[in-house]
């Protein structure tokens, strides 16, 4: 392959990144000396082009907009619901996903130029808290599927540090996930691209299969286990609403379809390119330079489309609440960005919401919704 990755697969194209980013040195793998290395010029191009500016503005909206979310849902920290918790430690994860975007967007104009440490530290950051955004996620799903359609609050009042020991044992996870990034990224030099780069560096004897292995155990564990877990969540919260009525259920069931939708849009085109690299690398695939390209910028556009969906988390998980957009109006107002009466204009017409800031079924069973 003319690349072994880019983008959010791990060891295949683990980092959000250019197609020159993780140019392994395939001199170390027992291929290279059958094969002859592509051209990789039209790859380095495109994301020299493309990259730097989409990440900019991605990096200013995401870290713009979780902020927001940060600031309103802690101006009532007394009184968070579990729902509000989960959506603090999303919000948390999405600002330091973004913050590795500079870094990657730097190298994929000149290469990386922060030194071995940062190397190590960024890459696993990044890969923590692309874990710790699909897992809050599956917390969210599995707190909201089992207090509508059984009626049962996880998450009780009495309950509160349960809902930390949940955060906690997801960061932990997380962490334990990114080992493998800690041990295995270095500033390598990579001589098709004549710059240093940050990379995963394997020795000869498991290439190949590093590389696989923590490809489909990100396909499987970061993917298709949580896709298919918020699938069947939904779907039974979708038909247990269905057999309801009100304005309220249909809001919810509204935002439910939303989330489902926002994460499998932004998520499963990028997973789709990068299984077919994945299979590239096993050559399944014809062994063709002009596939290889395709394959390379598929994954900085598609990887780009997973970064923007932690700038779409702003308004999925939270500015679709009423009582968030309540405490957000009433934020601006005391910061003097919008006139008093505006404010209660708003609140005197906008719907009561008694639970959560994630909606107005946050943290209500089917009976009090």
């Amino acid at each position: 392959m003319a690349n072994s990755g880019h983008g959010l697969q791990i060891y295949d194209d683990l980092d959000v990144e250019t197609s020159s980013i993780f140019n392994y040195d395939y001199s170390t793998s027992s291929e290279s000396n059958d094969v002859a290395p592509c051209d990789l010029q039209t790859t380095i191009i495109f994301d020299r082009s493309f990259l730097p500016a989409f990440y900019s503005i991605l990096f200013l909206l995401g870290i713009l907009g979780n902020v927001l979310v940060m600031v309103v849902l802690l101006q009532n920290r007394k009184r968070l619901q579990s729902t509000d918790i989960f959506l603090l430690h999303l919000a948390l994860a999405d600002i330091l996903l973004v913050v590795t975007l500079p870094f990657w967007a730097t190298q994929a104009v000149s290469g990386w130029l922060f030194g071995n440490v940062l190397c190590k530290t960024v890459a696993s950051i990044f890969k923590i808290n692309f874990y710790a955004c699909t897992f809050l996620l599956v917390c969210i799903s599995c707190d909201r599927y089992l207090a509508i359609v059984y009626a049962v609050q996880v998450y009780k009042k009495h309950r509160t540090n349960l809902v930390h020991w949940s955060c906690l044992f997801v960061w932990c996870l997380c962490v334990g996930l990114s080992v493998p990034d800690m041990v295995h990224f270095q500033v390598a030099y990579e001589p098709r691209t004549n710059v240093t780069e940050c990379q995963p560096v394997f020795g000869s004897s498991n290439f190949k299969t590093w590389r696989v292995s923590m490809a489909f155990l990100y396909h499987i564990v970061g993917f298709l286990l949580p896709l298919c877990f918020m699938l069947y969540c939904y779907t039974h919260i979708i038909h247990t609403l269905f057999q309801t009525h009100g304005f309220k259920k249909q809001r919810a069931l509204r935002v439910i379809i939303t989330v489902v939708v926002a994460f499998f849009l932004c998520w499963t085109p990028y997973n789709i390119v990068a299984l077919l690299d994945t299979l590239n690398l096993l050559h399944v695939l014809a062994d063709n330079c002009t596939i290889d390209s395709n394959i390379d910028i598929a994954l900085s556009v598609t990887s780009g489309l997973c970064y923007f969906h932690s700038c779409l988390n702003p308004l999925l998980y939270a500015f679709v609440g009423a009582k968030f957009k309540k405490k957000l109006v009433e934020l601006l107002s005391k910061l003097s960005c919008i006139c008093p009466q505006i404010v209660k204009n708003y609140i005197k017409h906008s719907p009561s919401a008694k639970s959560s800031t994630w909606s107005e079924s946050g943290e209500t069973s089917i009976s009090r919704m």
